[in-house]
């Protein structure tokens, strides 16, 4: 199945393409080679999306553009890699959002109580619509970037950690890892945990030592990284927060390219990017299996006692959009979407 998605995909672009090479069969132009970067491993269902588009990239360029890819952090991890593209040390990067607060504080929103437990599609209102839009135009003149697409689903924050939990309730005492960003300190404390941040490649070592307790992460990146084997026994589907990867490539390096190799970044991405959150969340559902397959316990709550955490931690939204140097407007926008009846 996976083959035949692949090679439909890999026609999609090889097709496009050609019409633009037959329209200048005259003109010969040297190949360019630009580097991605991200931080997460080979099985990483973020890693398995970017290879299979710089492969789908690759292969329609006729030979004009190569991207090389490089993940587990082997150039840059995710948190410093808005420096690296506003330096030109990279040409293209995927950071998640929760990494993105130190450039705009903005992108903090989706760390805010309203998100708690929204689902999945519904939270593309917010990405893809006019929050997002804003967002990413603010991240491209700070970054000297160029957004490629619609941002890729790593899917919600379950909770992990190497004791029996039950929810977030029992945080409190806890050394809890932070992924970055105050919105995710404040809701640690919220709970009661003493946050630490820790980025995601230095996570199987600093969990292996005992360095923490607790973390909120995706369970299919906890599964692709076989953090049983590091400590982690017990996993709550407690959907906290929702993050997102943003595709980018910096000016200078788009600039290197043709016109037609321009539109081809951007083209290949949103033919794509519906298959490429299906897979991600595809990725997400067989997560849980895997890990309780691997013995770990995995709880999965009745939603019903959502709501009450969400009230509670909705009293506390008015002062972390102060705290966090959110713009009011967009946490209006934000909730007009989830809510456009009220």
């Amino acid at each position: 199945m996976m083959n035949l998605t692949r090679r439909k995909l890999l026609g999609t672009g090889a097709a496009a393409l050609s019409v633009a090479m037959i329209a200048r069969p005259d003109v010969a132009r040297a190949a360019t080679t630009l580097k991605m970067s991200i931080d997460t491993g080979p099985g990483h269902h973020r890693t398995v999306v970017t290879e299979r588009w710089v492969e789908i990239v690759n292969k329609a360029s006729g030979g004009e553009l190569t991207i090389e890819l490089y993940h587990s952090a082997q150039l840059f991890k995710d948190s410093d890699l808005p420096r690296a593209l506003r330096q030109g040390a990279i040409d293209i990067g995927m950071p998640g959002n929760w990494v993105l607060g130190g450039v705009d504080p903005n992108n903090d929103i989706f760390l805010m109580p309203m998100f708690f437990g929204v689902p999945q599609d519904k939270m593309h209102l917010i990405s893809d619509g006019e929050v997002g839009a804003k967002l990413g135009a603010k991240l491209e003149t700070n970054l000297g970037v160029k957004m490629v697409g619609r941002w890729l689903d790593h899917g919600y924050s379950d909770l992990h950690a190497t004791y029996p939990v039950q929810g977030s309730q029992d945080l409190k005492g806890k050394r809890v890892r932070s992924f970055g960003g105050a919105g995710t300190e404040a809701r640690i404390r919220y709970f009661g945990g003493d946050p630490v941040l820790i980025p995601w490649a230095d996570v199987p070592l600093a969990l292996s030592q005992g360095n923490f307790d607790a973390m909120y992460s995706v369970s299919a990146g906890v599964a692709s990284s076989k953090l049983w084997e590091a400590g982690v026994t017990h996993t709550v589907v407690e959907p906290q927060f929702f993050h997102q990867y943003l595709p980018m490539i910096g000016n200078a390096a788009l600039a290197k390219l043709p016109e037609e190799m321009q539109a081809l970044i951007f083209s290949t991405w949103e033919d794509n990017i519906v298959a490429f959150r299906a897979s991600t969340m595809a990725a997400q559902a067989a997560a849980h299996g895997l890990l309780e397959e691997k013995g770990v316990t995995v709880v999965r709550p009745d939603p019903a006692g959502y709501v009450t955490i969400s009230e509670g931690l909705m009293k506390t939204q008015d002062k972390l959009t102060t705290d966090l140097k959110i713009d009011p407007e967009l946490v209006a926008l934000s909730m007009k979407a989830l809510n456009p009846s009220s």
